[in-house]
């Protein structure tokens, strides 16, 4: 599930980058199996966004999602999050 946010960034990665949309497709796999272990580099976020986790998807675009009952809620797929 993507917040409106991460929509958009979906969809502008579609546009911009369909290497990059590949790599978050395989990411979002991942979360799905595992959200805490895999690719991406998966760590967990601290002060006001904590209980999400980040991967990395480039050198400066994150992942940043909340695992929650055995769903994955996507908060962002584009820039580096603020935490």
């Amino acid at each position: 599930m993507f917040t409106d946010e991460a929509w958009d960034d979906y969809l502008y990665w579609q546009e911009a980058d369909r290497k990059v949309l590949r790599k978050i497709n395989t990411l979002l796999e991942e979360c799905r199996r595992d959200p805490y272990h895999g690719t991406g580099k998966p760590e967990p976020l601290a002060g006001s966004l904590s209980g999400f986790w980040s991967r990395r998807i480039t050198h400066a675009d994150r992942l940043v999602y909340l695992p929650r009952d055995g769903k994955i809620y996507v908060l962002a797929c584009r820039f580096h999050y603020d935490g």
